[in-house]
Order: structure tokens, then C-alpha cells, then sequence
């Protein structure tokens, strides 16, 4: 590739955002995530000690990290890692969806 490719291909990666706005905004993602996950335990406890079932969110928990581990393959196709931890991920959020509905059925 040539320089001047190769600056006109990084201008429009950085059109909407620079790299410092890119980082802040993975960032603030990522500690999205770390709320909602210490949201969905403190549920899972509180549904626990009331001995209702649980796995409707384990499911939610189960569907965030297939998506996650689903996202990174698509980018990074070369570790396998993320395909598997994507399809283990997938049954078992549809074990824990099917086991919530029978449970409640």
C-alpha cells in the first residue's frame, strides 16, 4: 500500500472518532457491562434466597458472553478460541431458556 493510502484509509476509520474518543467509548462499554453484571448476581443471590429459579438469569448472563465471544471471532477469525467459547456459550443459553420456561411452565 502506498502512504497516501494508507493516510486516507486512517482518515476515514477516524472520521466520527479519534483514537483517544474510541478508547473512552470502549471503555464506558466495558464498564457498562461490569454494571450489569454485578446488577444481574445481585438478582441471581435475591432470587436464590427467595427459592425461585435462576436460570432465566443465567441465561442473560450465558447470552451476553456468546454475543461477546461471537463479535471477537467475526474480528479476530484466526482464534478459534472465540468461535468455541461463542458456540458453548449458545447452548448454554438455550439450555438455560428452556430450562427456565419448563421450570415456570
Amino acid at each position: 500500500m502506498k502512504k497516501e493510502e494508507i493516510l486516507m484509509k486512517s482518515r476515514l476509520e477516524n472520521e466520527n472518532m479519534d483514537e483517544r474518543e474510541r478508547k473512552i467509548d470502549d471503555d464506558s462499554a466495558y464498564q457498562g457491562m461490569i454494571g450489569i453484571l454485578v446488577v444481574v448476581f445481585i438478582y441471581l443471590f435475591f432470587k436464590m434466597f427467595m427459592n425461585q429459579p435462576v436460570t432465566d438469569m443465567l441465561s442473560i448472563l450465558t447470552a451476553n458472553l456468546t454475543v461477546i465471544s461471537f463479535y471477537k471471532y467475526k474480528r479476530i477469525p484466526n482464534k478459534k478460541f472465540f468461535l468455541i467459547n461463542a458456540i458453548v456459550g449458545a447452548v448454554a443459553t438455550i439450555g438455560f431458556a428452556t430450562a427456565y420456561v419448563i421450570g415456570v411452565i
